[in-house]
C-alpha cells in the first residue's frame, strides 16, 4: 500500500509527464506549421524564377525551427510541371537546391548549387517529331498519323508508323544526346521502310531548345531515355530569390 505522500508523489510525476508531453506536441505542431508557411512563402519567391506557376517547394530537417533561427537551411526540393519551353513543354522538373541562406529580413535569399532533372514524356516527343518540318506532311498534317514513339536502350527513341490499316510500316530509330547546356538534339541513327527523301533529311538531327529554364537551369549533358520520356539532368551554381 502506498503511503498518502507516495501517492502524491506519483500524482505530481504523472501531471509532470503528462503536461512534458504537452509541450512537445505543441513545438512539434509549431514547427510543422512553420515549416507549412515558410515553404509556401519560399514557393511564390521562387515563382518570379521564371517558372510559369508557383512550384512546390519542400525544406528538408527536423527541427525546422532551429533552422529559422540561424537563417540556414541545409537542403531544399523545388518541384514543378507543365513548364513551356519553347516548341516542348517539360512535364515534371525536380531540383534540390543546397546551402540555403535566408536575408536579415526573411523575405529572400541565396542557395548553393542546384541539381535535378527535367523529364520530356514521350507523348509530347511524338508531338515535336510530327510537326518537324516535312515530316509532318509525310504524318498526314502533323496529326501523329499512327505514330508511336517508345524508347529502346538507355538513349535511343523509335518512331513507327502503321498507314494503311498496316499495309504500309515505316520506323526510325533517334539517339539522344545533349548539344551544350540549351539544347538536347535527336539524331538519326537507323531507318527502315520507304521513307521519303525529304523525311531523312529533315529527320537527320531534331533539336529541341531548352534556352530558357527557370532558376537559370543549363543541361549538364547527362540524358537518357526510359518508358516514361527523356530525362535531362540540370545544374546551376546558385539561385536568387525574393527581395
Amino acid at each position: 500500500m502506498y503511503t498518502y505522500q507516495e501517492k502524491k508523489k506519483r500524482s505530481r510525476g504523472r501531471k509532470a509527464v503528462i503536461w512534458i508531453i504537452a509541450v512537445l506536441v505543441l513545438l512539434v505542431a509549431l514547427d510543422f506549421g512553420a515549416k507549412a508557411f515558410a515553404e509556401n512563402e519560399a514557393a511564390v519567391q521562387i515563382q518570379k524564377q521564371g517558372f510559369p506557376k508557383k512550384p512546390t517547394v519542400s525544406i528538408a530537417g527536423f527541427p525546422f525551427l532551429t533552422q529559422v533561427i540561424t537563417r540556414d537551411f541545409h537542403q531544399i526540393t523545388i518541384s514543378s510541371s507543365g513548364v513551356k519551353e519553347g516548341p516542348v513543354t517539360i512535364n515534371k522538373l525536380n531540383v534540390v537546391a543546397t546551402q540555403v541562406k535566408l536575408n536579415s529580413s526573411f523575405n529572400g535569399g541565396t542557395t548553393g548549387p542546384l541539381h535535378g532533372t527535367v523529364l520530356i514524356s514521350l507523348g509530347e516527343l511524338s508531338s515535336i517529331l510530327s510537326s518537324a518540318g516535312p515530316i509532318a506532311s509525310f504524318l498526314g498534317g502533323g496529326s501523329g498519323g499512327g505514330l508511336k514513339i517508345q524508347a529502346v536502350g538507355s538513349n535511343e527513341l523509335k518512331g513507327s508508323l502503321n498507314l494503311l490499316g498496316g499495309n504500309v510500316s515505316e520506323s526510325a530509330t533517334w539517339r539522344v544526346v545533349s548539344a551544350g547546356p540549351n539544347e538536347i538534339d535527336l539524331q538519326l541513327v537507323q531507318h527502315s521502310g520507304s521513307l521519303p527523301g525529304n523525311f531523312l533529311s529533315s529527320a537527320q538531327n531534331i533539336k529541341i531548345p531548352l534556352k530558357s529554364l527557370p532558376a537559370g537551369l543549363k543541361l549538364t549533358g547527362k540524358i537518357s531515355s526510359s518508358s516514361g520520356g527523356i530525362v535531362a539532368h540540370v545544374s546551376a551554381n546558385s539561385l536568387a530569390f525574393g527581395s
